[in-house]
């Protein structure tokens, strides 16, 4: 009998996944349904954090959004949904297998999927699910569940699923909605009951103290503590812990997933809250730590649970103002910090390219197109065994010299040089060193990549084995870094890590190891317009990465300025089977990225890639040869004035107008330089349609008196009077039109001509 029971249940665990039918909010038997409770205590004052504070009466889920609940909306909205909107491949254990994966299964065909869970994972919560998964599913509740509309009501989406979380914001008058910070955390957290008088508890379940891990406990939650407590399944039933009871009745916001609110972490995070089965800090009153989680992101940690609004009270809205933000000024308050030529000590403008392959012959085209650097990514750098340590010596010191007869400087990546020191390899260690100071006293030789790209390494961060690997890996690097500064006694010689958008990665554990790094960006994708007007890329992207790479500068002192790298291969490029996107980009918009990327902080300019198994593309390498012509024009006044810039600009346009850049990057955002015989603004547009454009400045050093005289734009035909008010003791050029995209480098003469 026991083994026929046994056997029924692996059926059931197996096979028996059948859709769920129901009202969310009355699931059939057996199943978890969508219960809210109220939460009261209008205006209540906040935690000492500043979070919690809530004017009026709301609803809470008492219980995350489960799998079957999710499930229910999936077959009425998702039979038509691709992979990776409402429905990830990743929830599904069929075809994925074990994993951290909440078990919805989808068969059938595109405009008639059909979706199911297991009956023993239905009550879970669901996982994999973005921000804007919650939204859509809210907006459903909202318009009455069955075919109401996922794209309008709480939230107006209208299709959109990028990055952007200032661009969707809940609706006056929305019914459903996922709950604001101030609102999770005070069903969380806050108790007019409490013990000493009305406050905050530490955890979401009554307690001050860290929940345990027994299922039967009244403080007590789903949580990594040295292991996960349901190590195959990951997650609990939602409620399974009866007696461990939030201020409000909220179950489960110490444990099992974390949840999405609609907090807005700039530039473009989303905040997630409580704890997970993956976390070990128990639900405390902290958001939870991640980098790189915006509200497209599925992760397996993140669930929801919803909110809604009370009969007669009007549920918050939140608006860009409630978003507290941080805004150096872009054009002018970023440290200057630039590259040392490793020969010299004097500054080093790198005009560059990375190149997967290169031989004499490409460093002759190299010299030709005006750069003075090459970033040599399948460089002589094998240190596996002695044998190729030799040979990669003596290849490495052949290729240098031939650099070197061409005023080229060489940046080596060295890829996987960290692995001895997490395998503790004392021999290729020792292999490492020998390659260093065989290498490091050319005078062609730059610097060091340490390479890696840390969004990929490292994902989100959420988990405790997430944050270990992080961990171990960076204090690998550091192991690195540190033994090459002790081979290399140069301390010009850079040594850099690659970063792919910095504000949407872990790439700060890497800050405090590195001398400098690089930030990747296409310069554009093949399905949006000119200048990426579509969607969230596109050549603005590099300037608003920028501007937060330089933001570390004022905490990391020894860091230089970043240097954009500018993306595009050639239309023949494939990533695996996939045409890539980001091909032959238009000179204009080359140009654009590198000097907004100037205008904010960066220093240099680097293109991706040559001789990557495929025949480089004409178009690209002339436009690069222009870009770095007109560069060299400039070198003698980064030289000279870089790092302590001549004049400040004022202009009437500091104003921000692109919300997803809300925080870093000013409509336009100009560079003060000058040398011997003129001041310069590099100025860029990076926002709208200007008319009436008038930069305002002091000029010490002007000659003459202080008659009018033209500022002419480098390389154009055309320029505008140059006036003096002495009033103000300022020169101003006088109005003129500038355009999303536009780059102007105003050249001012210091003498009368």
């Amino acid at each position: 009998m026991a083994t026929k029971i046994a056997v029924n249940a692996l059926i059931a665990l197996l096979f028996v996944t059948i859709p769920v039918r129901g009202d969310v909010f009355q699931m059939p038997a057996g199943l978890r349904s969508l219960e809210m409770i109220t939460v009261g205590d209008p205006e209540n004052p906040p935690d000492d954090n500043g979070f919690g504070a809530v004017s009026s009466p709301y609803k809470i889920g008492k219980f995350e959004v489960t799998t079957g609940q999710y499930v229910e909306f999936l077959n009425t909205k998702g039979k038509s949904s691709p992979d990776g909107s409402l429905w990830f491949n990743d929830m599904d254990l069929v075809t994925q297998g074990p994993g951290v994966r909440c078990g919805i299964e989808r068969t059938g065909e595109l405009g008639s999927y059909v979706h199911r869970v297991s009956p023993e994972r239905a009550n879970r919560p669901v996982n994999y699910v973005s921000f804007w998964d919650a939204c859509r599913f809210c907006n459903w509740l909202h318009n009455g569940q069955g075919d109401g509309d996922t794209e309008t009501g709480a939230y107006t989406l209208n299709g959109y699923a990028g990055t952007d979380g200032r661009r969707v914001q809940r609706n006056p008058g929305a019914r459903w909605f996922v709950p604001t910070d101030n609102e999770w955390y005070k069903a969380a957290y806050y108790d007019s009951q409490k013990q000493g008088g009305a406050g905050y508890w530490d955890y979401p379940t009554r307690s001050d103290a860290k929940p345990s891990r027994d299922m039967a406990g009244a403080n007590a939650a789903n949580y990594y503590d040295g292991s996960y407590l349901v190590p195959v399944d990951y997650f609990t039933d939602s409620g399974a812990f009866a007696a461990s009871v939030g201020p409000y009745g909220t179950f489960d916001q110490a444990g099992n997933v974390f949840e999405w609110t609609e907090g807005l972490r700039p530039p473009l995070l989303r905040n997630l809250w409580g704890g997970s089965y993956g976390s070990d800090d128990g639900g405390r009153n902290v958001p939870a730590a991640h980098q790189d989680l915006s509200s497209k992101s599925d992760t397996p940690h993140a669930g929801f649970r919803i909110a809604g609004a009370v009969s007669g009270t009007t549920s918050r809205v939140i608006q860009p103002t409630d978003v507290t933000v941080t805004k150096p000024s872009a054009s002018s308050d970023f440290p200057r910090r630039p590259w040392r030529n490793p020969e010299t000590g004097k500054q080093f403008f790198p005009m560059a390219w990375y190149c997967y392959l290169s031989d004499e012959t490409d460093l002759d085209e190299i010299a030709k197109e005006g750069a003075n650097l090459v970033l040599f990514i399948a460089s002589y750098s094998d240190v596996d065994d002695e044998d190729k340590l030799i040979v990669d010596i003596q290849r490495m010191l052949k290729y240098l010299d031939e650099a070197h007869k061409r005023d080229l400087k060489v940046h080596v990546q060295l890829a996987s040089w960290y692995g001895p020191y997490i395998n503790h390899d004392l021999a290729a260690i020792d292999r490492q060193r020998r390659w260093v100071e065989a290498v490091s006293h050319h005078p062609a030789f730059f610097g060091y990549q340490l390479y890696d790209e840390p969004e990929y390494h490292s994902g989100g961060g959420l988990g405790v084995q997430d944050q270990r690997e992080l961990k171990a890996f960076v204090e690998a690097l550091q192991q690195n870094r540190d033994n090459i500064r002790k081979w290399d006694s140069n301390p010009d010689h850079s040594i850099q890590v690659v970063f792919n958008l910095v504000p949407l990665s872990s790439w700060t554990a890497y800050l405090p190891v590195i001398d400098s790094f690089q930030v990747d960006r296409y310069p554009c994708d093949a399905t949006q317009a000119y200048f990426g007007h579509q969607g969230d890329w596109g050549p603005l992207i590099m300037a608003w990465s920028m501007a937060h790479g330089v933001a570390a500068l004022h905490d990391m002192p020894h860091l230089h300025n970043p240097s954009p790298c500018l993306q595009g291969v050639g239309p023949a490029h494939r990533e695996g089977t996939t045409l890539g996107l980001w091909r032959n980009p238009l000179y204009e918009e080359s140009r654009y990225m590198a000097y907004s990327s100037l205008t904010v902080g960066s220093w240099g300019v680097f293109h991706w890639i040559r001789n990557i198994g495929h025949p480089n593309s004409s178009t690209i390498m002339r436009n690069v040869g222009r870009l770095y012509a007109e560069l060299r024009q400039l070198l003698p006044a980064f030289e000279q004035s870089y790092e302590h810039p001549p004049f400040t600009v004022r202009h009437d346009h500091q104003g921000i107008t692109r919300d997803f850049l809300t925080d870093t990057v000013s409509d336009i955002t100009t560079l003060a330089l000058e040398d011997g015989e003129n001041y310069y603004i590099i100025a860029a547009d990076n926002s709208s349609l200007f008319k009436n454009v008038q930069f305002r400045m002091k000029l010490p050093q002007m000659q003459g008196t202080f008659e009018n005289r033209e500022a002419h734009v480098l390389n154009e035909d055309w320029s505008r009077s140059l006036t003096y008010d002495a009033a103000t003791e300022e020169w101003q050029i006088a109005s003129h039109h500038m355009c999303f995209g536009d780059v102007n480098v105003w050249v001012i003469p210091k003498a009368v001509k």
